[in-house]
C-alpha cells in the first residue's frame, strides 16, 4: 500500500472531495480504457473516464445477469428435474417410455442422477422396457456464443442444456501405486473409449497433472499418454466429451447400470405426455449457491443457464433468449438504470458482441449493494488474494476488495467493491478493450489500487452529491 500512497502524495489520481487531478493510466492509452468509481453510500462519482463508452465487458457481464436473477428469481430459487411416465409398472418392469424432463439445473451432477434414478429402484422398478426420452422443452434454444470456433472443445464453451449433467464433463482419475500408472473415467460412460500409454514418472512432484500427461479427445474417444509421477496418485482432470444429448444418455446408462437396473430399450427426445405421473424428482441447490460458482470461478455455462432461466420464467414457451433479454432490460429500467449501451448475446460475457458502459455496470453495483440481496450478491464475488479468480491478485489489498474479473482476447475488466476501514464502500469499474489488453492487466490493477489509495481509510465520508 505504501507505493500507492506515494502516488497519492505525488498527486496523480483523479479527484477526491471535489479536487480534480489527472488520472494515471499506467501506460494505457485514454481510448483503451473506461473507468468509473463512486461511493455506495451516496455521493458523486470519484472518477468518470469514458464512463459512457460502449465496451466489451467479458465476464463482468455476469454481474448484470446475477443482479437480474436475484431480483426476479430470488436467492432461494431451485430447478426441479423429473422422471415421468404414463406406462404401467408390472413385476418391476416399466412397460413403456421413461421421460427425463430437464429443467437446466446448472449444478446437476452424476451423484444427483444416481439419486434420481435410485427413486425408480426404490419404487420397485428394475427394468425399463421402453425408451429413455429427453424432454428438452423448457427452453426454445440455448442462445449463442459466436466466433469462438477455435475453443469449441474447451470446457468453458459447454453450452447450457436442459439435461446438463456434470457440466458435460467427465473426469479422468489418475493412479500410480503398486499396480503401476493408470487412468480411469468417472463416470464410466459406456460409449466412451479410453486408451492410455502411461509410464512411471518417478518421485518428482505432480503439480497440475495436465502438465504431466497429454490428453486428447475426439468424439467418443479419449487418449492419455506420458509419464505419471507417483505423486500424481489420486490426481484428477476433466475432459469435455460427446454431444449434450449423448452425454445425458450415457450418464443415465452409467447411473442405471450402477444401480443394477436393465434397459432402457432405446433413446430419443420427445415432450412428456401432459399429466404423466412423476416417478422421481430432484430439486437443485438454491440459486444462491449457483451464483457463488458463477462469479467466484467465472463459470460461463452457469451464467448462460441463469440467463435462460430468466427467459423461461419471464415467458414460458416463448423465444427463451429473447425473453431473457427482456427480463434483464426490465430489471435495469425498474432500478432506474438506463439500458441504452447494453448489448446482450448470452448474459455470460462469453461474447464478441456484448457491450456495457462502465457507468451502467457501476450503477448495477450500486443498486445491488443497496438492495435487499446485497449480502448475497457481494458474497458471490472473488475475494482479493483469497479465492476464485482473484486468488493470486491484489494480495497487498486483501479481503477488503471483492471484484468480478473479465478476460477475453482484447478484453480485461474488473468490477466490484472496496470496503474502507470506515465501513463505507467504494464501487469500482475498470474495463480495457484493445489489442494490448492481454499485456495491460497490471496497469488495470494499478488503476484499481490508485482509486483505493485515493479514497483512503475514511472513504466517501462527506462526499455529497447526486448520482
Amino acid at each position: 500500500m505504501q507505493r500507492w500512497m506515494g502516488r497519492l502524495a505525488a498527486g496523480v489520481l483523479v479527484l477526491c472531495s471535489g479536487m480534480a487531478q489527472a488520472l494515471d493510466l499506467h501506460g494505457l492509452k485514454p481510448g483503451e480504457v473506461a473507468v468509473w468509481a463512486a461511493p455506495v453510500e451516496g455521493g458523486a462519482p470519484l472518477v468518470e473516464h469514458r464512463a459512457d463508452a460502449a465496451m466489451n465487458p467479458a465476464s463482468t457481464m455476469k454481474l448484470v445477469t446475477s443482479y437480474a436473477a436475484l431480483g426476479r428469481l430470488g436467492p432461494g430459487y431451485r430447478w426441479t428435474t423429473r422422471l415421468v411416465s404414463a406406462a404401467p409398472i408390472v413385476d418391476g418392469v416399466l412397460q413403456g417410455d421413461l421421460y427425463w424432463v430437464g429443467s437446466g439445473d446448472p449444478r446437476f451432477d452424476q451423484r444427483d442422477l444416481i439419486e434420481l434414478a435410485g427413486e425408480l429402484r426404490r419404487r420397485g422398478i428394475r427394468e425399463i422396457a421402453g425408451r429413455l426420452l429427453l424432454d428438452r422443452s423448457v427452453w426454445s434454444g440455448t442462445g449463442r456464443a459466436d466466433d469462438f470456433d477455435g475453443d469449441a472443445e474447451r470446457a468453458f464453451m459447454v453450452a447450457p442444456d436442459p439435461q446438463l449433467t456434470n457440466l458435460k464433463v467427465a473426469w479422468l482419475a489418475f493412479y500410480n501405486d503398486e499396480l503401476g500408472p493408470r487412468v480411469a473415467l468417472d463416470p464410466a460412460l459406456p460409449g466412451v473409449s479410453l486408451s492410455a500409454k502411461l509410464s512411471d514418472g518417478g518421485a518428482g512432484a505432480c503439480g497440475d497433472v495436465r502438465n504431466r500427461v497429454a490428453i486428447r479427445t475426439a468424439g467418443d474417444s479419449i487418449s492419455v499418454s506420458g509419464q505419471l509421477p507417483q505423486a500424481c496418485d489420486g490426481a484428477r482432470a476433466f475432459v469435455n466429451v460427446l454431444a449434450p444429448t449423448e452425454f445425458a444418455r450415457q450418464s443415465f446408462a452409467a447411473a442405471w447400470r450402477e444401480l443394477g437396473g436393465t434397459g432402457p430399450a432405446g433413446f430419443g427426445t420427445a415432450v412428456a405426455p401432459a399429466g404423466a405421473p412423476v416417478l422421481a424428482s430432484h430439486d437443485s441447490e438454491p440459486l444462491l449457491d449457483t451464483l457463488y460458482y458463477t462469479n467466484k470461478y467465472s463459470n460461463n455455462t452457469m451464467a448462460r443457464t441463469l440467463f435462460l432461466t430468466l427467459g423461461h420464467e419471464e415467458a414460458p414457451g416463448s423465444d427463451t433468449p429473447a425473453a431473457a433479454e427482456r427480463a434483464v432490460r426490465r430489471t435495469l429500467v425498474e432500478a432506474g438504470i438506463s439500458d441504452a449501451p447494453l448489448v446482450l448475446e448470452n448474459g455470460a460475457g462469453l461474447s464478441r458482441r456484448e457491450r456495457v458502459s462502465a457507468r451502467l455496470l457501476g450503477q448495477v453495483l450500486l443498486a445491488a449493494a443497496r438492495g435487499p440481496y446485497a449480502g448475497e450478491f457481494m458474497a458471490s464475488l472473488p475475494i482479493a488474494g483469497e479465492d476464485g479468480t482473484l486468488k493470486k491478485r491484489f494480495a497487498d489489498v486483501g479481503s477488503r476488495l471483492r471484484m468480478k474479473t473479465g478476460t477475453l482476447k482484447d478484453v480485461r475488466a474488473l468490477a466490484g467493491y472496496w470496503l474502507a476501514p470506515s465501513g463505507q464502500r467504494l464501487a469500482i469499474v475498470v474495463i480495457v478493450n484493445g489489442p494490448r489488453a492481454l499485456q495491460q492487466t497490471a496497469a488495470m490493477d494499478d488503476i484499481v489500487a490508485d482509486l483505493i489509495a485515493q479514497a483512503g481509510p475514511h472513504c466517501c465520508a462527506g462526499m455529497a452529491g447526486g448520482q
